[in-house]
């Protein structure tokens, strides 16, 4: 008791600079939340694109594909190797999932569509974004195919998307993280010079380096924490005003709101590094300042 004691003592005699300390952890953890979040986001994004039916042919309106054109296509496809799903959507399955999906949109035309009008598909997907062209030329030397949707680009631009905002995001929050330990170790390398004369006098009395060392060093692991609890609620709050016009933008391809669960793992993983991060900081600043 007599630790924490010293601790929030040396913290209420220098609050401005206990204050900085926070402040900048504050937004170190407020930008690595936000990252973490939206690299998860995008994350989900692909894995729905991934998933989902990458090229789809369409054939003639209101005619289905013999079954027996349809195993040799399969066939064909799955000779490659590469064929992770493949589905044959018929004029009255088609017929169901339109009427499915519009029912309260516009009733009157919904009565007026029929399977008569509607063309039967072959949807497809590939193990691997990679093997897409080889099941596009495939499907697109088959003669009775008049329409080919291919989401190839956008699969490929999403992976682009993730893997700059994995890195942009990294140089971020690495730089923010160092910038903080840095700081840490000025504002408490300051505090440790300050009580040199303090140090000396407790070390001839037979103190420990730990009873010397440990207040310093539960000073900068309650920066971290509190910084981590800080910036953990900005992102709550931003995630929190967000959600609606997220879920109205990405409805059926994420789960939203995101489960409190999830933001409180992510709270505590905080708070683990932020402590961490401060009890470096203190700890390179005690080495370096008071020579012990």
């Amino acid at each position: 008791m007599s630790l924490l004691n010293t601790t929030f003592k040396q913290i209420r005699r220098t609050p401005y600079q206990a204050l900085i300390a926070v402040l900048i952890l504050s937004l170190t953890f407020f930008a690595s939340a936000t990252f973490i979040i939206i690299l998860f986001g995008f994350s989900k994004t692909l894995q729905y694109f991934e998933k989902a039916p990458q090229i789809i042919a369409y054939y003639e309106k209101g005619k289905d594909i013999p079954q027996q054109d349809i195993d040799r296509i399969k066939n064909r496809l799955e000779a490659t190797g590469k064929l992770a799903s493949f589905k044959y959507t018929s004029t009255k399955d088609a017929e169901k999932y339109y009427k499915e999906k519009s029912a309260n949109e516009d009733p009157l035309l919904n009565e007026l569509v029929d399977y008569k009008i509607l063309p039967p598909s072959i949807e497809v997907s590939a193990t691997e974004i990679s093997a897409l062209p080889q099941l596009k030329e495939i499907i697109d030397g088959e003669p009775a195919v008049l329409d080919i949707d291919y989401y190839e680009d956008i699969v490929n631009q999403l992976m682009i998307w993730v893997r700059n905002i994995r890195y942009l995001g990294l140089g971020i929050v690495g730089f923010l993280a160092l910038l903080s330990v840095l700081i840490l170790m000025v504002i408490l390398g300051l505090k440790v010079k300050n009580k040199r004369p303090e140090i000396e006098i407790m070390r001839l009395l037979g103190a420990s380096a730990w009873q010397v060392h440990s207040p310093f060093l539960f000073e900068g692991m309650f920066y971290g924490a509190f910084g981590a609890i800080w910036g953990w609620l900005g992102t709550f709050t931003l995630l929190q005003y967000m959600t609606p016009a997220l879920i109205e933008w990405l409805d059926g391809i994420l789960s939203l709101p995101v489960p409190t669960q999830y933001l409180l793992m992510l709270l505590g993983v905080l708070m683990f590094t932020g402590t961490f991060l401060g009890m470096l900081g203190s700890l390179l600043a005690v080495r370096r300042f008071s020579r012990i």
